[in-house]
């Protein structure tokens, strides 16, 4: 299967719903996670029936900030499992496969006094997890100095709690394939800053059902985000890579 873990940063500019659609037919993409939609459900059944996905859920933006979403197309069978205004849990199967799964859609807190309430929220999460899981998204922190780039030094303990939180939930960052970066400020010099704030997780079981695991990072135009595409293949029951 092929899933998209994007921080799109609104669905109102219509270029950013032109490179979505470019992605889904450029990628054959089986799911996707959007955040920071900044818009309600009726624009976001548009957007699925444009680009010819079967199903979606989506949590509201409250006023011109947050919003996600979760799009997936026939095949897939989804059912809801939890959400809240920074996550969407699905549980979920796919038409050749008999394993069901956890997918996980996150958008950590951005403001950094407030982070500590991402992390307890996936303790939460995964206190409900009895199944292979998948945790994909924005998750606005980085684990270690070396994933930003620019002249501001992430404290040691903001990180550090970012790690204990996926210790305790059991989840592995399954790397990545391109830029190390995921975000960018755009700016110029010495103001430029670039981070990895964005990032694919799996837990054990997750780990052991599929072969290959693998995130791209792929560019962009229209966000400050790039998106992941997170491909998961078992040979004995999954479609090779393309």
């Amino acid at each position: 299967m092929k899933h998209l873990a994007w921080n799109c940063r609104g669905l109102g500019n219509p270029w950013t719903v032109h490179e979505l659609h470019l992605l889904v037919k450029e990628k054959s993409l089986d799911v996707i996670f959007l955040s920071e939609t900044k818009c309600r459900r009726e624009r976001i059944e548009k957007i699925r029936d444009r680009i010819k996905f079967e199903c979606s859920f989506s949590v509201d933006s409250l006023g011109k900030s947050g919003g996600l979403a979760f799009l997936w197309k026939e095949g897939v069978e989804a059912k809801l499992d939890s959400y809240s205004q920074h996550h969407i849990s699905l549980l979920i199967n796919a038409s050749n496969s008999s394993f069901k799964r956890t997918l996980t859609g996150f958008y950590g807190q951005p403001i950094t006094a407030k982070r500590n309430e991402s992390w307890d929220l996936l303790r939460l999460i995964h206190s409900r997890i009895q199944t292979p899981w998948l945790c994909m998204g924005d998750f606005n922190e980085i684990m270690y100095q070396e994933e930003q780039f620019g002249s501001n030094t992430r404290p040691f303990k903001q990180m550090e709690e970012f790690r204990l939180a996926l210790f305790d939930c059991g989840l592995m960052d399954i790397g990545y394939i391109g830029s190390i970066f995921t975000w960018c400020n755009r700016r110029e010099g010495s103001e430029l800053t670039k981070s990895r704030l964005d990032r694919a997780l799996i837990n054990e079981d997750w780990a052991n059902l599929f072969d290959v695991n693998q995130a791209y990072v792929l560019p962009v135009q229209c966000s400050d985000h790039n998106p992941l595409v997170i491909q998961c293949v078992n040979s004995t029951q999954e479609e090779a890579p393309k």
